[in-house]
């Protein structure tokens, strides 16, 4: 369908309207010639044409598009009551102006404090890293920020020399009760240098550190964070030691974070962080460490001094190949393995971006 017939429908079903009328009149005229009387002659003629204005009707329909049509329809309705009620009207333009003003200053202060506000040791030295998958991420994920399987967390770690610190985090959801009614905690999965890289100390105790972190961990520890220490533990230095139950199974805690400390996201809170090394005992036949495919983790570095997130792009991307050609899944075979070797570091696609600006 033509726009222009859409915006000239009223002149196209005038025109049609003229249209019709002649047919009927002519045809009429035809069987009067025939030998028919003025009324048979006109019968005949609009049984043999139809019902015009289901015809008008129809072409109508052909020349219009549904919802814009529905669209214009509704502001044609809404205008016509704006401009009976002129004091409605003048409310409701003044109410949607301050809501856009206020959706945009929201969005700006969410983008200002995402980019400035992470309660950590200098923050504007932290990058979010990230590959290009091409939209490809078969297997399995979980947690908010599934970037990353294990396999390549480990292999970037040992490979690149961008960065000062590097450390991989996830998000999940840990049941604290031993048995009957589900008592949620929000967790945080973190390896060994999490809290070192960002620079944050203990409150009480100790914090994860590499040693916590390591293959084959069968005793997991936990921190906790300031606010689920006061709310679970009315903020007693003597928790230190004891055992916290997350999906069944006892976990020591070792430590408390700072108030200030809410994790690495803006506007969300956690309750426990526990090492990596942890996620095979804790969630057992789901477990997600040792998968390939799977895809959990994100990861953070800090930017060495003189290096330009330009110069990381360009030191990743020489390093991804390597780090691809050693992680493929398994089951990864013809075009799903060579479009895996082919993922790579790339700022072009916002893989790597500041993490907090300057």
């Amino acid at each position: 369908m033509s726009w222009k017939r859409f915006f000239r429908r009223r002149y196209w079903d005038e025109e049609r309207s003229r249209e019709l009328e002649a047919y009927l009149e002519q045809e009429t005229a035809d069987n009067i010639a025939r030998g028919m009387t003025v009324e048979e002659a006109h019968f005949a003629a609009r049984k043999k044409l139809g019902n015009p204005q289901r015809i008008r009707e129809e072409i109508y329909r052909m020349n219009t598009a549904g919802i814009a049509d529905a669209f214009w329809q509704d502001l044609r309705y809404g205008a016509r009551l704006l401009r009976l009620n002129p004091g409605f009207a003048t409310v409701a333009i003044l109410s949607l102006a301050l809501g856009v003003g206020a959706n945009t200053a929201i969005f700006q202060l969410i983008d200002a404090v995402r980019l400035q506000s992470l309660p950590v040791q200098s923050p504007h030295e932290l990058v979010e890293v990230g590959f290009d998958h091409h939209g490809m991420y078969a297997g399995r994920g979980r947690g908010r920020y599934h970037v990353m399987s294990n396999a390549l967390w480990e292999q970037f770690r040992h490979q690149q020399q961008a960065f000062s610190g590097v450390l991989a985090w996830s998000t999940d959801t840990f049941n604290l009760a031993r048995g009957g009614e589900i008592r949620n905690a929000q967790g945080l999965w973190v390896s060994g240098d999490f809290f070192h890289v960002l620079g944050v100390a203990p409150l009480v105790g100790r914090v994860i550190t590499t040693t916590d972190d390591r293959p084959g961990c069968g005793s997991p520890s936990a921190v906790l964070s300031a606010s689920f220490w006061q709310r679970e533990y009315g903020a007693t230095s003597s928790i230190v030691g004891t055992k916290l139950t997350l999906d069944g199974h006892p976990t020591e805690i070792v430590g408390v974070t700072p108030p200030e400390f809410f994790g690495t996201e803006v506007g969300r809170v956690f309750d426990v962080a526990v090492p990596l090394c942890a996620e095979p005992v804790i969630k057992a036949d789901t477990s997600m460490l040792d998968r390939r495919d799977g895809w959990w983790l994100d990861i953070i570095g800090r930017l060495k001094p003189h290096w330009p997130l330009a110069r990381v792009n360009a030191h990743l991307a020489a390093v991804s190949p390597g780090i691809f050609e050693g992680t493929i899944p398994s089951w990864y075979i013809g075009s799903d393995a060579k479009q895996y070797q082919q993922f790579k570091a790339d700022s072009d696609t916002s893989v790597v971006r500041a993490f907090c600006s300057a």
